[in-house]
């Protein structure tokens, strides 16, 4: 094992040499960026299977900034992203590896892929979730509004859905409520009538949550979800408050259209409490 490792440490190094050779430039010769590139991104693979990442990340790195030069958008951004993931995986350097996800993000972009850009997004803030619960919160919006702004909301009703989530967990609500009234804009702008039910429940079992049953009141009237079970579960809900019947409102949140739910949703479904 030990000889594999030299071996690829070797074999590196000599890519490395040949990326730094591409870059020189004099009377008769420019640079050749993407020679580099390719090299670096060579170099980048063999420190990786050497285990010794941080030189991995540093040569994927190098291989991204000769690719972009070369306007090789596509691959610049897939090198940042190789980069961002072994500082996530291997090294595990949640800062670090977001910084170059949102890096690798802005690459897409430009290279006219919003749905990985959006990705990008999405994997900086899960490696953020365990150590900067805000900033990985800032990254799912992100996500969320890159998908609105490039009209891609159908693909996005996953990230959004997670972005609540993270949201609810972390007591969030009146940031989750945001989220979740432009999700039901998607879901309008589809149309889809289940997801607009759904949604319009989350948003007022969410208030609740919040105790914010005047609010909760107005959106009931608001929300074009009548005549669902949805809407039939809110009224009672808002009814179970009202008349300060806590045994009614544990009868509620049983029923099946709360459990089905996300998760986070009919958990804080069942956590509520009348004044």
């Amino acid at each position: 094992m030990e000889d594999l490792e030299d071996s690829k440490l070797q074999e590196a190094v000599r890519y490395l040499a040949e990326g730094d050779k591409a870059t020189e430039k004099n009377w008769f010769k420019k640079p050749e960026w993407d020679v580099a590139g390719q090299n670096y991104e060579k170099a980048g693979s063999c420190f990786k299977a050497a285990r010794s990442y941080d030189q991995a990340i540093q040569a994927y790195q190098k291989a991204s900034d000769a690719l972009f030069k070369s306007d090789l958008l596509f691959m610049s951004a897939k090198t940042m992203e190789s980069a961002a993931t072994i500082a996530a995986l291997q090294l595990k350097q949640p800062e670090r590896a977001a910084e170059m996800y949102k890096k690798a993000s802005d690459l897409y972009l430009t290279h006219m892929a919003p749905d990985r850009a959006g990705e990008m997004l999405e994997k900086g803030a899960r490696a953020l979730e365990p150590v900067n619960v805000d900033e990985a919160i800032e990254l799912y919006i992100s996500a969320c509004s890159l998908y609105e702004s490039e009209e891609r909301e159908k693909f996005a009703i996953d990230t959004f859905r997670k972005t609540i989530s993270v949201m609810l967990k972390n007591k969030r609500y009146e940031a989750a409520v945001d989220i979740l009234h432009r999700l039901n804009a998607i879901y309008q702008s589809i149309p889809n009538q289940q997801g607009i039910n759904k949604t319009c429940l989350s948003i007022i079992i969410t208030l609740l949550a919040a105790e914010d049953e005047v609010e909760a009141k107005k959106q009931f009237q608001l929300h074009a979800f009548v005549q669902s079970e949805e809407s039939a579960i809110a009224s009672a809900l808002l009814d179970a408050f009202e008349q300060g019947d806590q045994e009614l409102l544990s009868q509620i949140v049983r029923k099946q259209t709360v459990t089905y739910l996300d998760n986070e949703i009919a958990k804080l479904a069942r956590g509520l409490q009348v004044p």
